[in-house]
This record gives structure tokens, C-alpha cells and sequence, in this order.
């Protein structure tokens, strides 16, 4: 119960559950298709309880997938700045990877393009890097805050805290060094122990953590394209849940 009280205050209007008969009964709440944060909820919910593996694909969406730009805009409203750039690099976005990388280069004003040490290498898919998001200045110059992120659904997450190395990922693929290193941040769909101990321990090996509860606290605003497709995988997603007993 102390749990459930936890999430509903870090979650605000948008934890879709409620307590009943003084506390010892929990209700799902029927929120309204507009409320965002709600359906958030509900989505990465399901998306880590659900075997993501197997069970990932509803309503012809992937439910890995569509945690990047969820990520991408919670990261975007967390920076606050008004002129905050995003790019989601990982299997949302179309393209191959090298096209990707240039594109952000570009779009970073930064970095050179792409690069590959060795050909036979150059065949990654996003390398652990699915979101990007930076602050620009209005020179347009090098020398910005820039964060990398990581995505995981399911339960398994605790593996692939440190998969994600921005000196790796820049040496492998990026022609000229950043000015300033890019931050390290990492977006899961689980609501994360809030053990002091626990919490440090993983942010100290994954960087920013965005646990369910932080990017429920930051979508109250997710763009329509994106809550649409939320809308659409989580009812069917829902179904097999239900099979499954879950």
C-alpha cells in the first residue's frame, strides 16, 4: 500500500489506479483517451509485464519501440528549455544506421558525419543509442548539453544498465569528437525500487534513470501521434495479458 501511495504521488493525476474500502482494495480508473499521463501508465505497465520478447507486437505496433518517443518527450520536458531539440535514433526511426548517424550530425551541428574503423562493422542497428535530445544556442555552435538515452521495456533491464558508452559509441561511429560530452540517460518502462541504496547504485552504472513514474510525471503533453499509437497497442496488449492470467 505504502508502494501504491508512492506512485500516485511521483505519477500525479497520472496514476490510473485508485484505493477503495480504506485502502485494501485497488480500482483501475477508466481515464479519458486525452489523458496522456494515464495512458501512459497503462502502456509501460503492460509493456513490463507483458514478455516483450514474444508478446511485443499489438494492433501492428511494436511495443519496444514506441518507449522512444515516450522517453524522447518525457528527456524534452525534464530539460524544460523551450528550444530543446529530440531525435529518436533507435528501431523507431526509419533508416539505416549511417544515414542515421549523419542526420543527427547534422542536426547537432556537430560531430562530422559518420565514420566506421572497420567496414565489415558498420552494420549496426542503433548501437544501445535510441534517443537523443539536446539544447541548442541560437550560434548554432558547437558546445551544447546533448543526453543519449537507452530504452527497455520488460524486467530485464538490470543486464543493460551499462550497455550504452558514449566514448565507445562516438569512437566507433562519430568523425570528430563532441566539445562536451554528451550526458548518459536511461528510460525503462518498470516502476524502479526507491531504495536509496538501490536507486544509487543503478544511476551510478546507467545515468539519469527514468523509471514509469518519471516519464509519467513528464508526458502530461505527448504529442498526439504518439499517445495515438499508445491508445492503439494497449488494449490489445491488454487482451493477451488477460489470457495469460496477468
Amino acid at each position: 500500500m505504502k508502494e501504491i501511495e508512492r506512485r500516485n504521488n511521483a505519477c500525479g493525476s497520472g496514476y490510473p489506479f485508485t484505493l477503495e474500502r480504506e485502502g485494501t482494495v485497488v480500482k483501475c480508473l477508466e481515464a479519458e483517451p486525452e489523458e496522456a499521463q494515464s495512458a501512459v501508465y497503462l502502456y509501460l505497465l503492460l509493456a513490463t509485464r507483458l514478455n516483450m520478447k514474444d508478446n511485443r507486437r499489438h494492433a501492428g505496433l511494436d511495443g519496444t519501440a514506441l518507449l522512444e518517443p515516450v522517453s524522447a518527450h518525457a528527456i524534452r520536458s525534464y530539460l524544460g528549455s523551450k528550444k530543446t531539440e529530440v531525435r529518436v535514433f533507435g528501431t523507431y526511426a526509419k533508416g539505416g544506421f549511417e544515414d542515421k548517424v549523419n542526420k543527427l550530425c547534422l542536426a547537432l551541428g556537430e560531430g562530422g558525419g559518420f565514420k566506421s574503423e572497420d567496414k565489415a562493422l558498420a552494420h549496426a542497428k542503433d548501437d544501445k543509442l535510441d534517443v537523443v535530445v539536446w539544447i541548442p544556442f541560437e550560434d548554432r555552435l558547437p558546445g551544447k548539453l546533448i543526453v543519449f538515452a537507452q530504452c527497455k521495456t520488460g524486467t530485464n533491464w538490470r543486464d543493460s544498465l551499462s550497455e550504452l558508452q558514449i566514448d565507445a559509441f562516438t569512437g566507433r561511429w562519430i568523425r570528430e569528437r563532441f566539445v562536451v560530452n554528451p550526458v548518459r540517460a536511461f528510460c525503462v518502462a518498470e516502476a524502479v525500487n526507491r531504495a536509496v541504496s538501490f536507486w544509487s547504485h543503478t544511476g551510478f552504472s546507467a545515468g539519469i534513470l527514468f523509471d514509469r513514474c518519471r516519464l509519467v510525471e513528464h508526458c502530461s503533453d505527448l504529442p498526439e501521434e504518439s499517445l495515438s499509437e499508445i491508445c492503439k497497442w494497449t488494449p490489445e496488449a491488454k487482451k493477451t495479458a488477460l489470457d495469460f492470467g496477468g
